[in-house]
């Protein structure tokens, strides 16, 4: 794959590469995951098509006590020339590789021999090192390369080495000229995206693009760890790689820092209070002051300023949690609970994420969390507490009623796949229940599809449904029948069957949804009553935009063209507002068509 963003870099490694005699090497420093091994990747890949031999070393954290490993990984490849060195030079490196025994070698030794080495190979044919990770490198080997790196500028030898920006490395000091990585642009970031990870719905590439901040390896090992995330979990899931990435800093920090760190990565917000707070809770002591974060602020990995911790890079809040044990995550959880009770949603939400199993209190807690956050426009954050609370039902019937309901929300959000993975979960049993799944999972073509003759069908359906008592579904199925009678002709015993149903409902004769199914069902017949409860119901605009909605396309039935753009228009910003985007086209095409109607 092509690196975005990175043309700049890697014309200069390329004309380093093209002219090895020039300049002794580079060196690419940059935060963990920023691309300098994509970089150095492309680099060794054009060497070799170049003609130069490429000789490789890395360094290891398990190495870093291991004197001269690194120099042994770089030189294997080349060991054969070893014996051809002066006898000092060829003692001391084979000490060193040990290869030999003959007493502790001299560092300027070792050093004198690998150049000699080196140049000798470069002779037959040049050279490109590569020497990755150095600030893990031990520190033996480090040195040997200083040394190199400061007498190859007239060789036919390169060195290009990569180090974590922010760490100490005796090749910084050794000539190699600085190439710093930063992030990518906002363009190149979105182009490489889309590169690995074509087909991401809108609202998890934008939550991706947001989280990753421009970092190229979270770009691209992000969306491999995505198949069930929807962009509304306050913690990214993370491959293995990047959890490996982001917390190796974290291992060494003291248990308290560390716990305070696990509580400030799963608190939604950067409040220090609330993190002292429930950090305090878990560490079962009276308060907790700032300074708990010195050590990890001296890591770089946090950052307090008036009131906030911050986390440098963003992935740090999910790295954190995804290293913690079960146990760890679930008291943390449990201390914001006790930190956040004058805030019922985000409460629910860790209540939710402590509980292994069914818990209705809990399920309530996210249910009315779902109804908060509907109104207020969250739909999608709506559907996943939605998710939640049936995971932690513990009646089947109540879990089932909870993801159909999200599966609703899902529909009027214009998110299909969502929708449709939705009421396969929820696995419907009775006939009311199966009767909303039939209705949910046709709703995106309103029936269009199917045979008319399932207009009929949804009659008897919602008489059935009626009869138990459950009229608003009654009423929803009736909806769902009424705009197939728009598409197709189901015939007059039909239209005839769902009348007769809508008009024994108990609700009041204008109630909007009655209004509206009369109207789509039988605009000629009745066109004169739908337009008389029209007029009486145009006062009462922009109190629900549903409803707004239900009417405005039950006025543009029957030729109220006024009204209908009136009601249109009074639902489209409530729908937009609470992100129901497979209902607001609707709202936006009857205004629009109403609209051109009048001039």
């Amino acid at each position: 794959m092509a690196l975005h963003g990175r043309e700049a870099e890697l014309k200069e490694l390329g004309e380093l590469v093209d002219g090895p005699e020039d300049r002794s090497g580079v060196v690419l420093r940059g935060e963990a995951g920023i691309g300098k091994s994509a970089l150095v990747a492309e680099t060794a890949a054009a060497a070799s098509v170049a003609g130069l031999r490429v000789l490789r070393t890395a360094g290891a954290e398990a190495e870093r006590n291991l004197a001269y490993a690194g120099l042994h990984r770089l030189l294997h490849p080349v060991r054969a020339g070893v014996a051809e060195l002066p006898a000092p030079q060829r003692d001391a490196l084979r000490t060193a590789l040990g290869l030999a025994d003959v007493g502790e070698p001299s560092a300027y030794l070792v050093g004198l021999a690998a150049l000699t080495l080196l140049a000798e190979e470069a002779a037959a044919k040049p050279l490109l090192l590569v020497a990755e990770d150095v600030h893990w490198l031990d520190r033996e080997s480090a040195d040997v390369l200083a040394f190199v790196a400061r007498r190859i500028e007239t060789e036919p030898i390169v060195l290009v080495a990569t180090l974590r920006e922010g760490t100490p490395s005796p090749l910084l000091d050794a000539g190699l000229a600085p190439m710093v990585l930063d992030r990518l642009g906002a363009d190149e970031a979105a182009d490489l995206l889309d590169a690995v990870a074509p087909h991401l719905a809108p609202a998890v590439r934008t939550r991706l693009l947001t989280e990753a901040a421009g970092h190229p390896l979270a770009l691209t090992e992000l969306p491999l760890g995505l198949a069930d995330f929807d962009g509304l979990d306050p913690v990214l899931p993370l491959t293995e790689r990047l959890e490996r990435t982001f917390t190796a800093r974290v291992t060494g920090l003291p248990a308290a820092t560390r716990m305070a760190l696990l509580v400030a990565a799963l608190n939604e917000t950067t409040a220090l209070a609330e993190t002292l707070v429930a950090t305090a809770w878990v560490l079962r002591t009276d308060t907790v002051e700032p300074e708990i974060f010195t050590p990890a602020v001296e890591a770089r990995l946090v950052e307090l300023s008036a009131g906030a911790v911050t986390f440098r890079h963003p992935l740090m809040r999910s790295a954190i949690p995804a290293a913690a044990t079960p146990a760890e995550r679930r008291r943390a959880h449990l201390a914001l609970v006790e930190a956040l009770r004058d805030q019922p949603d985000r409460r629910a939400w860790h209540q939710a994420a402590a509980t292994a199993g069914p818990d209705e209190i809990v399920a309530g807690e996210l249910d009315r969390a779902a109804e908060r956050a509907r109104y207020r426009g969250g739909a999608g954050a709506a559907i996943a507490a939605l998710e939640q609370a049936a995971r932690l039902s513990e009646q089947p019937g109540h879990r089932t009623e909870r993801l159909l309901k999200a599966a609703e929300l899902a529909v009027e959000s214009g998110r299909r796949e969502t929708a449709e993975r939705l009421v396969r979960a929820a696995n419907p049993v009775g006939k009311q229940h199966r009767a909303t799944a039939s209705r949910l999972l046709s709703e995106f073509e309103d029936g269009v599809r199917e045979d008319p003759a399932r207009v009929a069908e949804l009659a008897v359906t919602a008489e059935a449904v009626a009869a138990e008592g459950e009229t608003a579904a009654a009423l929803r199925i009736l909806w769902s029948a009424a705009m197939r009678c728009f598409w197709t002709e189901p015939g007059g015993a039909a239209r005839k069957a769902l009348l007769d149903v809508a008009d024994r409902l108990p609700v009041a004769d204008d109630d909007p949804r009655v209004v509206a199914v009369t109207a789509y069902v039988a605009p000629f017949e009745r066109g004169d009553l739908v337009l008389r409860r029209l007029k009486k119901l145009a006062g009462e605009t922009g109190a629900d935009p549903e409803v707004d909605r239900y009417l405005g396309s039950a006025a543009l039935q029957v030729g109220a063209f006024d009204l209908a753009a009136r009601f249109s228009a009074a639902a489209a910003p409530g729908l937009r507002a609470q992100g129901r985007l497979g209902l607001l086209p609707r709202a936006l095409a009857v205004q629009a068509w109403s609209r051109v109607r009048l001039g």
